[in-house]
């Protein structure tokens, strides 16, 4: 889908994923992480993460002379970085679900 980066697995590799990581270009999927973490909960009921915020915005870090803006990859993920649920025991109809939610919130 336009505007999501998917995390690549090499055929010959086996993912084990406990969280599926995307990564939301905003101008091109047409919203920002915090929408698209919003509507994904309250329109479609379903829990998207936002995990692995970059150390250089913690507190502790912070306090030693880091900011925002000198890691500019690290900022891009913080971002934009979201994970979507996934398990081993999820349903083909959960991640059918779970699919047809990113497409109904992008309209």
């Amino acid at each position: 889908m336009p505007g999501l980066q998917l995390p690549v697995v090499r055929p010959e590799c086996r993912h084990v994923f406990h969280l599926y990581p995307v990564v939301i270009d905003p101008d091109i999927f047409g919203m920002d992480k915090e929408t698209f973490v919003y509507r994904m909960l309250h329109e479609r009921g379903v829990k998207v993460g936002t995990h692995y915020i970059p150390l250089h915005w913690t507190t502790a870090f912070r306090k030693r002379g880091y900011q925002p803006g000198q890691f500019p990859v690290a900022d891009m993920a913080g971002e934009r970085l979201v994970t979507l649920p996934i398990h081993p025991r999820q349903t083909e109809e959960a991640i059918s679900y779970l699919i047809e939610s990113v497409h109904a919130i992008r309209g």
